[in-house]
């Protein structure tokens, strides 16, 4: 199988670099905020709205979501006072930037889908045969040989 080597730009003996680079990914490890940051790139959204933009988001996780993103700075909440208050929000400067950096990955996972599923799939299958085999073993371990 050949491989195909790493970039000359990829920062991998730059420790700063690569500290950055985790702290980049934590913040998208989160199950909704890739999805929340892509609706919120559509433009600014009221909670309710993007509740039902994130389809099986409930409103915890979602409320939960919000403040992480907005913590991290990537989302801007605006609160207008009114009866009942409006609340708003949309991607920081930051956060734009965020999905622009983002959009080669989802190239990449569109390229690469299917050889991840496949992988994922010869994985499982040999798990599974392993597993099968260790209890084929086990059984005929503990089964009396006659002689």
């Amino acid at each position: 199988m050949a491989s195909t080597p790493i970039p000359a730009a990829f920062p991998t003996s730059d420790e700063e670099a690569l500290v950055a680079l985790q702290s980049a990914v934590s913040v998208l490890a989160a199950k909704w905020s890739v999805i929340v940051l892509a609706r919120l790139g559509e433009g600014t959204h009221r909670f309710n709205e993007l509740l039902r933009a994130v389809d099986g988001v409930s409103r915890r996780m979602l409320s939960a979501t919000l403040r992480q993103l907005e913590r991290d700075g990537l989302v801007e909440r605006h609160v207008y006072p009114r009866v009942p208050a409006r609340v708003e929000y949309e991607l920081s400067p930051v956060g734009e930037h965020l999905l622009v950096a983002l959009a080669p990955l989802a190239g990449w996972g569109l390229e690469h889908q299917r050889d991840v599923d496949d992988a994922r799939e010869d994985f499982d299958r040999l798990q599974r045969w392993r597993s099968q085999g260790e209890e084929i073993t086990a059984r005929s371990a503990s089964t009396p040989r006659i002689v």
